[in-house]
Formats: structure tokens, sequence, C-alpha cells
């Protein structure tokens, strides 16, 4: 009797093809007659569901119980979930943007490749922070740290004079829909530690934060480098810098007491997962 709970199912002996063939999916498209867009894929198996229904097109909802990272630290489904009673909400909540939405709007800002370089490294730490974190039971959304980390630097080019690019990049974001990753962009600069409204707060936030306190160029490094190549860098906030670096310091006590590591076995963490595929 479970057939009473679906219009249609669609096997391979209905459509003659399997997943993750990607005819599977336009067969099944073509035999419901409707658009991509109003497609929503529910899967369990990222390789067979979520990747093949991305390329056609269709909203996707990874049912991810057992934490799984998504290949290249690249996420590109709209939703995740670790329990399927979680699903009803999850689909009436407003989606984050798609990962070519995001370079889509930082390509309409005039982007360069070192900048993509940059905010595609710290989506890929904070989002990996985030599954270690979630793991370790944190309630921390691994999707969003991987689109905040993508989006904190969308006004970096366009920043007003007088006007930081963090508040930039909130402003923009907000038109856009987006509030949680409007705070995420608005709290990511080291000199706003101090402040009770531009400090971050949630684990996202401070994901972000922290993992754009590592990134300097192509590769991971400890905060001391980072910031004395910022300081360099910034001459005019050299002073500022340094007079924030124990709060940043401060946020990596508080990353690695929860990932129970020193900070240097997490920046030793951080590179062999990212670069060299390790878990």
């Amino acid at each position: 009797d479970f057939d009473q709970y679906f219009d249609h199912i669609f096997t391979f002996h209905e459509l003659g093809y399997l997943k993750p063939q990607i005819e599977f999916f336009t067969s099944l498209q073509s035999k419901i007659n409707s658009h991509s867009n109003s497609i929503m894929m529910v899967g369990d198996d990222y390789q067979k569901d979520i990747l093949p229904a991305h390329q056609v097109g269709w909203r996707t909802v990874w049912f991810n119980p057992e934490n799984k990272m998504a290949v290249a630290h690249l996420p590109l489904h709209h939703i995740e979930i670790d329990h399927l009673k979680k699903l009803p909400e999850a689909i009436h909540t407003p989606l984050l943007p798609s990962y070519s939405v995001c370079l889509d709007w930082y390509l309409q800002q005039g982007a360069t490749h070192t900048l993509l370089a940059h905010v595609n490294l710290v989506a890929a730490a904070a989002y990996q922070m985030a599954l270690w974190l979630k793991k370790g039971g944190e309630e921390v959304n691994p999707l969003l740290a991987h689109r905040g980390g993508l989006l904190h630097d969308l006004a970096k080019l366009t920043e007003k004079e007088g006007q930081n690019h963090a508040i930039g990049a909130y402003e923009l974001l907000m038109k856009k829909g987006q509030p949680a990753l409007a705070l995420i962009a608005r709290r990511h600069l080291m000199g706003d530690l101090k402040s009770p409204t531009d400090r971050p707060q949630t684990w996202e936030e401070k994901l972000v934060h922290y993992a754009d306190k590592l990134a300097e160029g192509s590769d991971l490094v400890s905060l001391k480098v980072r910031l004395a190549a910022l300081q360099n860098r910034y001459p005019r906030f050299a002073e500022k810098i340094a007079l924030n670096y124990p709060h940043v310091q401060a946020l990596e006590d508080e990353i690695c007491q929860r990932l129970k590591l020193k900070p240097g076995e997490l920046l030793n963490a951080l590179q062999a997962a990212l670069f060299n595929g390790s878990d």
C-alpha cells in the first residue's frame, strides 16, 4: 500500500535508465511535464542523486545523516538535512543562493581571479570546520558556513568611499533577501571584534571570520603569519590589527576547544583536508 502516498513512482522499468544517468532525470521530468525549476530532488547519495539533479537544473536537498563532506569541499545542493523530520521546515525556508549564483554576483561586481580564489578557500575552510563541529554535536549549518565564506567579500572591489566592504556586502545581501549571509559578511572584519553589533555571534559567523584570518593567497597559514601579511598590505591599519590580535586568538581558542585541537593541529588538519583530501 506504499503507492497510495504518491502520484507517480519511477524506476528503471518505467524510464529505461538508471541513476546517475542524466536521461533518468530528463525522462522523468518529461513524463511529469514540469519545468526544472519546479522540481526538487531529495536524495542521500551525493553522486547519484544530487550531482545529476543539479546538472539538469533541479533544486536539491541532500539527506546527509552522517554529515559527509560534499565532493571537493564544494556543496552544490540548495538544502542539507540530517533527519527526514526536518524536511518540511527546510523546504519552506528561503533557499540559500546556489554556487553558480554566488559566482554570478561576484562577476557582476567585477571580481578578479585572486578574489575568487580567496573566497573559495575561505568557504572551503569554514565548511570543513562546520562539518567537524556538527559531528561533535554543535548546532551549525555547514552549507550556510560555505555560502557565507563564499560571499563575505562580495563588495570588496566596489566599496564606497568612507564605507568598509563588510557593510557594503551586508547591504547587497540584504537587498537580495539573504539576512543570515548579510550578517556573516558584516561580521568578518577583525577590527570589529570589540563591537557587540559587529563581532561574530553564530557558529557560521565565527567560522567564516576565522577562516578569513587563515587564508593568505592560495594557502592556509597561521594567524601570526596571516596578520603580519595584512599589516604589510594595509599599513594604515597595522596598529588596529595589532590591537585586535588578542581577540582573534580568543576566537581561535574557542573553535579549537570545541574541536579538541590546538591551533597548530587545527591548521594542519585543515591543510590536510583541503589540499590532500584527508578526513
